[in-house]
Protein backbone atom coordinates (compact mmCIF):
# COMPACT_ATOMS: atom_id res chain seq x y z
CA UNK A 1 0.00 0.00 0.00
CA UNK A 2 0.79 3.59 -0.52
CA UNK A 3 2.63 5.36 2.30
CA UNK A 4 3.09 9.11 3.19
CA UNK A 5 5.96 9.16 0.92
CA UNK A 6 3.65 9.59 -2.40
CA UNK A 7 2.86 13.31 -0.84
CA UNK A 8 6.28 14.42 0.01
CA UNK A 9 5.76 17.66 -2.24
CA UNK A 10 2.76 18.75 0.08
CA UNK A 11 2.96 22.32 1.15
CA UNK A 12 5.54 22.06 4.76
CA UNK A 13 3.04 23.79 6.92
CA UNK A 14 0.30 21.43 6.13
CA UNK A 15 2.81 18.27 5.96
CA UNK A 16 0.28 15.43 7.85
CA UNK A 17 0.95 14.09 11.48
CA UNK A 18 2.18 10.55 11.81
CA UNK A 19 -1.20 9.61 13.32
CA UNK A 20 -2.69 9.96 9.68
CA UNK A 21 -0.93 6.89 8.59
CA UNK A 22 -0.96 4.84 11.47
CA UNK A 23 -4.03 2.49 11.62
CA UNK A 24 -6.55 2.47 14.78
CA UNK A 25 -5.10 -0.58 16.08
CA UNK A 26 -6.88 -0.56 19.26
CA UNK A 27 -10.13 0.08 17.50
CA UNK A 28 -12.63 -2.48 16.70
CA UNK A 29 -16.45 -3.15 15.92
CA UNK A 30 -18.36 -0.28 16.52
CA UNK A 31 -15.70 2.12 17.97
CA UNK A 32 -13.70 1.32 14.30
CA UNK A 33 -17.30 2.06 12.70
CA UNK A 34 -17.26 5.56 14.73
CA UNK A 35 -14.06 6.46 14.12
CA UNK A 36 -14.11 5.84 10.13
CA UNK A 37 -17.80 7.60 10.44
CA UNK A 38 -15.96 11.01 11.88
CA UNK A 39 -13.10 10.71 9.11
CA UNK A 40 -15.73 10.56 6.59
CA UNK A 41 -17.57 13.34 7.75
CA UNK A 42 -14.64 15.76 8.38
CA UNK A 43 -13.86 14.72 4.16
CA UNK A 44 -17.18 15.38 3.46
CA UNK A 45 -17.61 18.15 4.88
CA UNK A 46 -14.53 19.49 3.17
CA UNK A 47 -14.88 18.40 -0.36
CA UNK A 48 -18.29 16.85 -0.73
CA UNK A 49 -20.19 19.59 -3.60
CA UNK A 50 -16.50 21.50 -4.05
CA UNK A 51 -15.38 22.17 -7.19
CA UNK A 52 -11.39 21.94 -7.36
CA UNK A 53 -9.99 24.54 -10.07
CA UNK A 54 -7.97 21.20 -11.53
CA UNK A 55 -7.99 17.55 -10.99
CA UNK A 56 -11.74 18.00 -11.60
CA UNK A 57 -12.30 14.15 -13.25
CA UNK A 58 -10.06 12.34 -11.02
CA UNK A 59 -11.51 14.01 -7.75
CA UNK A 60 -14.66 13.84 -8.73
CA UNK A 61 -13.89 10.07 -9.08
CA UNK A 62 -12.63 9.77 -5.59
CA UNK A 63 -15.26 10.88 -3.84
CA UNK A 64 -17.54 8.81 -5.73
CA UNK A 65 -15.69 5.95 -4.55
CA UNK A 66 -15.78 7.49 -1.01
CA UNK A 67 -19.61 7.63 -1.18
CA UNK A 68 -19.74 4.45 -1.18
CA UNK A 69 -17.84 3.09 1.28
CA UNK A 70 -19.97 6.06 3.48
CA UNK A 71 -23.13 3.79 2.75
CA UNK A 72 -21.42 0.63 3.58
CA UNK A 73 -20.32 1.85 6.97
CA UNK A 74 -23.66 3.24 7.81
CA UNK A 75 -25.50 0.25 6.82
CA UNK A 76 -22.85 -1.90 8.95
CA UNK A 77 -23.56 1.27 11.88
CA UNK A 78 -27.55 0.52 11.56
CA UNK A 79 -26.94 -3.21 11.51
CA UNK A 80 -25.10 -3.57 13.97
CA UNK A 81 -23.59 -6.67 13.12
CA UNK A 82 -20.11 -8.30 14.09
CA UNK A 83 -17.43 -7.71 12.51
CA UNK A 84 -15.10 -10.58 11.49
CA UNK A 85 -11.50 -10.02 11.92
CA UNK A 86 -11.24 -10.19 8.37
CA UNK A 87 -13.45 -7.11 8.08
CA UNK A 88 -11.83 -5.28 10.86
CA UNK A 89 -8.04 -5.56 9.15
CA UNK A 90 -10.01 -4.22 6.09
CA UNK A 91 -11.45 -1.29 7.28
CA UNK A 92 -8.44 -0.19 9.22
CA UNK A 93 -6.80 -0.05 6.09
CA UNK A 94 -9.85 1.81 4.49
CA UNK A 95 -9.19 4.29 7.69
CA UNK A 96 -5.86 4.84 6.15
CA UNK A 97 -7.36 5.05 2.69
CA UNK A 98 -9.15 7.89 3.36
CA UNK A 99 -6.92 9.77 5.31
CA UNK A 100 -4.79 9.95 1.95
CA UNK A 101 -7.51 10.71 0.16
CA UNK A 102 -8.39 13.29 2.11
CA UNK A 103 -4.85 14.43 2.22
CA UNK A 104 -4.77 14.51 -1.58
CA UNK A 105 -7.86 16.13 -2.43
CA UNK A 106 -6.86 18.64 0.21
CA UNK A 107 -3.41 19.42 -1.57
CA UNK A 108 -5.27 19.85 -4.74
CA UNK A 109 -7.52 22.42 -2.99
CA UNK A 110 -5.07 24.76 -1.51
CA UNK A 111 -1.67 24.37 -3.38
CA UNK A 112 -0.57 27.00 -5.83
CA UNK A 113 -2.61 26.39 -9.56
CA UNK A 114 0.29 26.65 -11.15
CA UNK A 115 2.51 24.24 -9.12
CA UNK A 116 -0.91 21.84 -9.77
CA UNK A 117 -0.71 22.11 -13.61
CA UNK A 118 3.47 22.20 -13.20
CA UNK A 119 2.45 18.30 -11.10
CA UNK A 120 -0.24 17.06 -13.36
CA UNK A 121 0.82 13.74 -14.29
CA UNK A 122 2.52 13.08 -11.01
CA UNK A 123 -0.47 14.48 -9.03
CA UNK A 124 -2.67 12.21 -11.33
CA UNK A 125 -0.60 9.57 -10.85
CA UNK A 126 -1.28 9.47 -6.95
CA UNK A 127 -4.89 9.64 -7.73
CA UNK A 128 -4.52 6.42 -9.40
CA UNK A 129 -2.44 5.11 -6.85
CA UNK A 130 -5.16 5.39 -4.84
CA UNK A 131 -7.51 3.90 -6.83
CA UNK A 132 -5.30 0.56 -7.45
CA UNK A 133 -5.78 0.68 -3.80
CA UNK A 134 -9.14 0.40 -3.32
CA UNK A 135 -9.11 -2.01 -6.17
CA UNK A 136 -7.19 -4.06 -4.58
CA UNK A 137 -9.20 -3.59 -0.85
CA UNK A 138 -12.25 -4.57 -2.70
CA UNK A 139 -11.03 -7.59 -3.52
CA UNK A 140 -9.59 -9.23 -0.53
CA UNK A 141 -12.97 -7.48 1.20
CA UNK A 142 -14.74 -10.80 2.82
CA UNK A 143 -18.21 -10.37 1.31
CA UNK A 144 -19.79 -13.48 2.39
CA UNK A 145 -18.71 -13.50 5.77
CA UNK A 146 -21.12 -10.38 6.00
CA UNK A 147 -24.80 -10.45 6.35
CA UNK A 148 -25.07 -7.15 3.49
CA UNK A 149 -28.04 -6.85 1.60
CA UNK A 150 -27.98 -7.72 -2.16
CA UNK A 151 -28.20 -4.14 -2.58
CA UNK A 152 -24.36 -3.35 -0.97
CA UNK A 153 -23.33 -6.50 -2.69
CA UNK A 154 -24.45 -5.30 -6.44
CA UNK A 155 -22.87 -1.78 -5.65
CA UNK A 156 -19.61 -3.40 -4.29
CA UNK A 157 -19.11 -5.85 -7.86
CA UNK A 158 -20.01 -2.49 -9.90
CA UNK A 159 -17.46 -0.82 -7.95
CA UNK A 160 -15.14 -3.67 -8.56
CA UNK A 161 -15.51 -3.86 -11.95
CA UNK A 162 -14.80 0.43 -12.69
CA UNK A 163 -11.70 -0.18 -10.22
CA UNK A 164 -10.14 -2.84 -12.30
CA UNK A 165 -11.12 -0.93 -15.92
CA UNK A 166 -10.10 2.37 -14.20
CA UNK A 167 -6.85 3.64 -16.26
CA UNK A 168 -4.41 6.59 -15.50
CA UNK A 169 -6.57 9.99 -16.03
CA UNK A 170 -4.80 12.77 -16.95
CA UNK A 171 -7.31 15.40 -18.34
CA UNK A 172 -6.26 17.02 -21.52
CA UNK A 173 -7.64 20.52 -20.37
CA UNK A 174 -5.17 20.54 -17.51
CA UNK A 175 -2.30 18.97 -19.99
CA UNK A 176 -2.99 21.60 -22.52
CA UNK A 177 -2.74 24.40 -19.80
CA UNK A 178 0.69 22.60 -18.45
CA UNK A 179 1.91 22.90 -22.58
CA UNK A 180 1.06 26.48 -22.82
CA UNK A 181 2.64 27.44 -19.55
CA UNK A 182 5.71 25.99 -20.77
CA UNK A 183 5.06 27.70 -24.26
CA UNK A 184 5.34 30.84 -22.82
CA UNK A 185 8.63 29.91 -21.20
CA UNK A 186 10.20 28.83 -24.20
CA UNK A 187 9.21 31.83 -25.63
CA UNK A 188 10.72 33.89 -22.78
CA UNK A 189 13.90 31.95 -23.19
CA UNK A 190 14.32 33.04 -26.67
CA UNK A 191 13.85 36.79 -26.00
CA UNK A 192 10.04 37.03 -27.00
CA UNK A 193 7.02 38.26 -25.22
CA UNK A 194 4.03 36.43 -25.44
CA UNK A 195 1.12 37.62 -26.91
CA UNK A 196 -0.39 40.18 -23.51
CA UNK A 197 -3.77 38.53 -24.66
CA UNK A 198 -2.99 35.10 -24.30
CA UNK A 199 -1.00 35.99 -20.88
CA UNK A 200 -3.89 37.54 -19.37
CA UNK A 201 -6.31 34.50 -20.87
CA UNK A 202 -4.02 32.00 -18.87
CA UNK A 203 -3.46 33.66 -15.59
CA UNK A 204 -5.96 35.61 -14.85
CA UNK A 205 -8.84 34.01 -16.48
CA UNK A 206 -7.39 30.23 -15.91
CA UNK A 207 -5.53 30.39 -13.12
CA UNK A 208 -7.74 32.96 -11.52
CA UNK A 209 -4.57 35.34 -10.46
CA UNK A 210 -6.63 38.51 -10.17
CA UNK A 211 -5.10 40.87 -7.37
CA UNK A 212 -2.29 41.01 -5.59
CA UNK A 213 -3.14 38.77 -3.05
CA UNK A 214 -3.88 35.65 -4.89
CA UNK A 215 -0.31 36.57 -6.72
CA UNK A 216 1.41 36.60 -3.77
CA UNK A 217 -0.38 33.12 -2.69
CA UNK A 218 1.51 31.61 -5.44
CA UNK A 219 4.41 33.11 -5.34
CA UNK A 220 4.86 32.17 -1.68
CA UNK A 221 4.14 28.84 -2.47
CA UNK A 222 6.28 27.94 -5.46
CA UNK A 223 8.98 29.69 -3.11
CA UNK A 224 8.24 26.74 -0.58
CA UNK A 225 8.80 24.04 -3.17
CA UNK A 226 12.21 25.65 -4.31
CA UNK A 227 13.39 25.84 -0.99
Amino acid sequence: MASAAIFSSLRRRRTPSLEAFLAPVDLSGVALLETLAAVKLELFSSFSGKSLPFQRKNSRSLIRKIEFFVVVLEYLRDSGSTLPPTAILCFKELYLLLYRSKILLDYCSHSSKLWLLLQNQSVSGHFHDLNQEISTLLDVFPIKELNWSDDIREQIDLLQKQSRRAKLLIDKHDETLRLKFFSFLNEFEKGQIPDPVELHSFFVERLGIRDSKTCRDEIEFLEEQIV
